[in-house]
């Protein structure tokens, strides 16, 4: 009978027929202390699991006979399930119902993989993976594909949302027509913006060229670009970008605008938080 040999995160566990390796288990659940087959053996728990074991020899067509099949035994115990081994198979065997229950003792994760991938190994021996093929690597390679799957997914995503953003600038073109200038009120509440951090009088579009003077004026080539519809003029719906942004976001397409977007919706959100502050300090003068 032929031995195969598997691996768990690069540690070699020996089985043979029903027998697996204890000693293999032990020391690729990295050898903890007072859990070495030996001390395990010895445990009340193991010997009543043992006792159960012997009085059910002849259930499921006799799997607890002494199928070892071991070169160099020098001890079998009686019930068959534990044999001691010499030589290069050494070790201590045991039949696999009591291996698995030995790997419930040494840790819960190595348990769960004894009970899925070392099971699975025993009962299809020709497909058992050999050492350096370790399962871990093929669980990885696995989620790495699923992975890869769900990012596929959010690229079809971006595409429809690239997609919907032209349909809805085609819309609004139909619907609000001409173009609408921003009041000074928007303006002001815009450059405020502008002025603020994070932006400092810089492009808030591509954040490398000024847009404000010292004075707080928009410089020579500046734009307040209304971003979604020239029809739109509210001041949450445009910003004061430079020439060159303001060039690229007109003559660009809607994919420009798409590839825009996430600044232009942290820009608005500060417009927003502008327009709120304006608010309460009108209803403090107020009162």
């Amino acid at each position: 009978m032929t031995t195969t040999t598997i691996s768990y995160q690069g540690s070699r566990i020996r089985l043979r027929g029903a027998m697996l390796n204890l000693t293999d288990m032990w020391q690729a659940a990295d050898r903890p202390p007072n859990r070495r087959p030996s001390d395990w053996l010895v445990l009340e728990e193991t010997g009543r699991f043992r006792t159960h074991a012997g009085t059910h020899r002849n259930d499921a067509n006799d799997l607890f006979a002494p199928n070892a099949g071991l070169a160099g035994i020098c001890h079998l115990d009686s019930d068959g399930l534990v044999a001691t081994v010499r030589g290069n198979q050494g070790g201590t065997w045991a039949h696999w119902q009591l291996a698995l229950t030995y790997a419930r003792y040494l840790s819960p994760p190595f348990h769960l993989w004894c009970n899925t991938v070392l099971r699975a190994a025993m009962q299809r021996p020709g497909e058992a993976p050999a050492v350096g093929d370790d399962p871990l690597r093929a669980h990885l390679n696995q989620q790495f594909q699923r992975l890869h799957r769900r990012l596929d997914i959010l690229d079809v995503l971006d595409r429809h949302a690239a997609d919907l953003m032209f349909l809805t600038l085609s819309a609004q073109d139909l619907v609000l027509g001409t173009r609408r200038k921003f009041s000074g009120l928007s303006q002001e509440t815009i450059l405020r913006t502008v002025a603020a951090e994070p932006y400092g009088g810089q492009c808030p579009c591509c954040g490398d060229a000024p847009v404000l003077t010292e004075a707080g004026r928009p410089v020579a080539g500046a734009e307040f670009d209304h971003f979604f519809h020239r029809g739109l003029n509210r001041p949450e719906y445009g910003w004061l970008i430079c020439a060159a942004c303001h060039g690229d976001l007109t003559h660009g397409g809607y994919l420009m605008h798409f590839s825009r977007l996430p600044r232009f919706r942290a820009f608005q959100a500060l417009v927003l938080a502008q327009r709120r502050r304006g608010r309460m300090r009108h209803v403090g003068a107020a009162e």
